[in-house]
C-alpha cells in the first residue's frame, strides 16, 4: 500500500487570507471616524448677527492644479480646544478671525493670487454631539467635510476633508478615505 501525501498549502492560504482579512477589518472599526452633520447658514443675515463678529480658530486652505481661475479657497473656523488635521496639503492657521474677516481675508487672497471670486460665499456650521463647534466658509462649488476622529473625549480631534466639485473625478483632500 502507497502512502499518500497530503498538501496543506491550499488550507493554509485561505487561513492566511481569513486572518488578514479580519485584522483589517477590525482595524478599520477601531480607526473610523464619523461624519459630522452641518446646516447651511444665511450669510447675510449671519454676517450682520453677533455670530459674524465672533472670534474663532481658523485655517485656511485651497484646492490645486487646473486654471488659477478656477481655483478655490476654503475656511474652517472652530472653537479652542479642538484639533483640526487634514492628510491632503497643507491647511494653513490664519489666527482668530471672525466670520468678517474671512470674508474680507477671501477677497484679498483671491485678488492677490488672480483667482475668480465666486458670487456668493457659504457659511455653514458644523455639529458635534447636538452642539455647534465651528463654522465652514466656501464657494458652493467647494464640499467640505468634517470627521470626528476622536480618541479622548478630552481632546477632541477632527478630520478635514474638501473636494474641489469643478472637478472630473473623485478628488478629495484630506480626511479619511
Amino acid at each position: 500500500m502507497s502512502r499518500q501525501k497530503t498538501d496543506y498549502r491550499y488550507e493554509m492560504s485561505l487561513a492566511v487570507m481569513f486572518i488578514a482579512a479580519s485584522v483589517l477589518i477590525l482595524s478599520g472599526w477601531a480607526f473610523s471616524a464619523t461624519l459630522l452633520s452641518s446646516k447651511q447658514l444665511p450669510a447675510e443675515q449671519t454676517l450682520k448677527g453677533s455670530l459674524g463678529n465672533e472670534k474663532f480658530n481658523t485655517l485656511r486652505f485651497e484646492t490645486y492644479g487646473g486654471q488659477p481661475e478656477n481655483r478655490l479657497i476654503g475656511y474652517f473656523l472652530y472653537k479652542d480646544g479642538i484639533r483640526v488635521k487634514s492628510d491632503g496639503p497643507q491647511l494653513e492657521p490664519i489666527g482668530k478671525l471672525t466670520l468678517n474677516e474671512v470674508f474680507a481675508d477671501h477677497v484679498r487672497v483671491a485678488k492677490a493670487k488672480f483667482y475668480s471670486q465666486s458670487s456668493k460665499l457659504m457659511i455653514r456650521e458644523i455639529i458635534r454631539d447636538n452642539s455647534v463647534i465651528g463654522y465652514t466658509v466656501s464657494d458652493p462649488m467647494m464640499e467640505i467635510t468634517l470627521w470626528d476622529a476622536t480618541t479622548d473625549p478630552l481632546n477632541i480631534s477632527l478630520e478635514l476633508r474638501y473636494k474641489d466639485l469643478q472637478a472630473k473625478g473623485e478628488r478629495y483632500y484630506g480626511g479619511p478615505r
